[in-house]
């Protein structure tokens, strides 16, 4: 509690029939406070009673059972069989549409390549063209040769590394 007035969580706590015996002695000692806590209680019966007349204006507005007919909807039994034929059908052709066929081929046995076969392959594969702009650097890698395949550009040298 606050030793000159009381606190707004503590005004709360008297209303709500919470409060401590220190604010119930300081309520009648302090006509500030009194004044404040009654100001409370005045609004919120002027809340209760606003709220109150609004829920009886809802409940004189409220339609009566009377007024609300409601017609079930029948539908047809031929309309009912078109959608009991309609849905196997539309669950055959997803399944055809989305699972993928089972025919394809076997994949075909690679053939077995010797290491030495393998190692040329490779470095064919990794030959690199060498632009005629840069033919000065050649010197710096060593070429042995020229067993790629394909034709180096016109002006350029095929280098390949021979392990």
């Amino acid at each position: 509690m606050n030793r000159d007035h009381l606190s707004a969580w503590e005004q709360d706590e008297y209303i709500l029939e919470q409060g401590t015996p220190d604010i119930l002695r300081h309520l009648t000692e302090c006509s500030e406070c009194r004044a404040s806590v009654e100001r409370l209680q005045e609004g919120i019966a002027c809340f209760r009673s606003a709220a109150m007349d609004w829920s009886a204006e809802c409940l004189a507005e409220r339609p009566t059972q009377k007024q609300f007919q409601f017609v079930p909807r029948r539908v047809s039994h031929a309309l009912r069989w078109v959608f009991a034929a309609l849905i196997p059908l539309l669950l055959l052709v997803l399944t055809l549409t989305l699972i993928p066929s089972h025919r394809s081929t076997p994949p075909q046995p690679v053939a077995q390549l010797s290491d030495d076969e393998l190692i040329n392959q490779v470095d064919e594969q990794v030959a690199i063209e060498v632009p005629s702009s840069m033919e000065s650097l050649t010197h710096l890698v060593s070429a042995e040769g020229n067993s790629g395949t394909g034709t180096p550009a016109a002006g350029s040298k095929r280098l390949v590394q021979n392990n």
